[in-house]
Parts: structure tokens; sequence; C-alpha cells
């Protein structure tokens, strides 16, 4: 088991590499993700709430804490969440991790995943994804249902499943306005999250894959 580095807006992140896409992308010399870390890292403010919805192993979270925020993660995946806490404590960053997946209800469903990756970025609530062979019962819950507070940015990346988790965090987002990175892997999902989110516009389309949507 080895560490690499990221270096994102002034901040060295060292992560576990073993297995993990994030690392595989940075590793192979193709980078991961440049323009949406460093769009991530100056919307975080000190003091803040900083919410990772779909945190994977935790890159964009300890960010988010070593810019003075208080970084809050959702991640189901077991496998997951536990490199999540093992990459926090290599960075000596404190995260408030709830093991759960977010959506527009509270309860319990399935958790669908490859299982032949072991540390997953594509699990999902949705059905029908070919390579999503296998399954794992998750706790659920809306965003709205966390209570939290003085929000300054939100990243959501939940494979497919992102117009349901907005559904269900829209209390919070018209109460905090945050500027928000969504995954959008097409022009088609920027359109739909688009008219979940009319008070918000697109600031930029950042590596091709996400979206920055800022209040208007």
């Amino acid at each position: 088991m080895g560490v690499i580095s990221f270096d994102v807006d002034g901040l060295r992140v060292p992560i576990i590499d073993t297995d993990d896409r994030m690392a595989i992308h940075l590793a192979s010399g193709k980078g991961y993700e440049h323009e949406t870390l460093c769009a991530w890292a100056a919307m975080i403010v000190p003091g803040t709430v900083a919410l990772d919805i779909g945190a994977y192993t935790g890159l964009f979270s300890i960010i988010a804490a070593k810019r003075g925020a208080r970084a809050v993660a959702l991640e189901p995946m077991p496998a997951n969440s536990f490199r999540l806490a093992v990459n926090a404590d290599l960075n000596k960053v404190k995260i408030d991790l709830y093991a759960v997946a977010a959506s527009d209800f509270d309860g319990i469903s399935m958790m669908n995943f490859n299982p032949n990756v072991p540390l997953t970025t594509g699990a999902s609530l949705e059905k029908g994804i070919a390579a999503h062979r296998d399954q794992i019962a998750t706790r659920v819950v809306t965003v709205d249902a966390l209570a939290l507070n003085n929000i300054c940015a939100i990243k959501l990346d939940v494979e497919r499943h992102e117009v349901a988790v907005l559904r269900g965090a829209m209390q919070t987002i018209n109460r905090f306005r945050p500027p928000m990175i969504i995954e959008t892997l097409n022009d088609a999902a920027r359109d739909e999250i688009a008219k979940v989110l009319p008070a918000y516009e697109v600031a930029a389309i950042l590596d091709g894959r996400n979206t920055l949507f800022t209040p208007r």
C-alpha cells in the first residue's frame, strides 16, 4: 500500500493509492479533475460547512477541511467510507462522515455496484446500469433531514441520481444558496438538473463532466 499526493490550489493532499480510481488517474499522468478540484477549493469558506455528497475516498472533503471548513461527507459504500477515514487520518483532518446515501426519501434502499471494482466510483441507487451486478442495502436520507447550517458549498456526484438528491435538498439549498459542483456527464443531464434549480445558472463546465451551478 502506497501513498500518492494531489496538489490543489496550494494544498498538498496525500491519499492511499491502492485500488483508488482517482489515484490511478493521477498515476497515469492524466491528472484528476484539476479544474473541478481548484473550483471546489476556491468555494470553501473557513468556519462554514462544506457538503460532499458521494464522497468516495475523501479527496474533496479533505480539501474542504484543510481550507478550514467543517467537512460533511456522505458515502454509503463501506470500503470507500473506511478508506475515507484512513485518508482523513493521513491528512490530519477531521471529517464528519455519514455512511449513508442521499435521495429524496428517508429509509432503506439497495445500492447497485460493480463487484469487480474494489473501491467503486460508480455505485448508484439508480437501476439498470450495465456493470452493476451486485447490491448492498444502505441507509438513505434526504439532505434536508440532516438539518445542516451555514453551508458554503456542495459537491454532488452520485452516478445519475443527482436530481433525486436535489429534490431532497431544496429546503437547504433555498436557505443557504450555496454554489454547487454537480456531475453532469452530458448536456441532457445538465439540462435536467437546471430544471430543478431555476434559481441557479451554469457558471462553468469543469473537466468536461462536472458543472458549477451558482445562484442567480
